[in-house]
């Protein structure tokens, strides 16, 4: 071998260790990169959990007022007509017309039976939102899912209204009593 070619050889070399290098240094700084990202992500779960433990308390009395105080339906068409009853009597007093309604299915999930009434209603503005008011109570369980307002076309100083008001009510409560009972026997 010449000289010229072990310089050349020495060259090859050196540039490769100078490319590996750069190679593995941006391979380290990618995977440095990733870890602080995963160390800022856990950072602020860890803020987040003891945000939450600080409020455990509180959410703790909320569900206990929600268990002592959230109604239970004995039938749907029952709690159906008394929401319904409820709202036209609200509407009456608060000076309403009630131009439409509409009883809708009850939905269930474990958490809460829901039972809901569309109205189309008239009347002055104040009125509506002192209805909405009154209704939306959080000893009521009512809440709105659809709200929309529009000025009366045939009078200027009233509003249509179209709402959907649901109530929610605490689901049906299973034991494991009877399972309890079979397994002692």
């Amino acid at each position: 071998m010449t000289a010229g070619e072990r310089r050349m050889i020495s060259l090859l070399v050196v540039l490769s260790a100078i490319s590996g290098g750069a190679l593995m240094t941006q391979a380290l700084l990618g995977k440095q990169s990733a870890l602080n990202r995963r160390q800022q992500t856990l950072e602020l779960r860890r803020v987040e959990s003891q945000a939450m433990l600080q409020e455990s308390a509180l959410w703790n009395a909320r569900i206990d007022w929600m268990n002592a105080n959230q109604p239970g339906m004995s039938s749907e068409n029952q709690a159906s007509q008394e929401l319904l009853e409820s709202l036209l009597a609200a509407a009456a007093v608060g000076k309403l017309t009630v131009q439409k309604k509409q009883l809708h299915e009850a939905v269930h999930t474990p958490f809460y039976h829901e039972i809901g009434v569309t109205l189309s209603l008239t009347g002055d503005l104040p009125d509506v939102f002192r209805w909405l008011h009154g209704m939306l109570t959080p000893e009521s369980f009512h809440l709105v899912s659809v709200l929309k307002i529009m000025p009366d076309a045939e009078n200027a100083a009233q509003v249509s209204v179209t709402t959907r008001i649901n109530r929610r009510y605490a689901p049906a409560l299973t034991t494991n009593e009877p399972a309890e009972q079979e397994a002692k026997s």
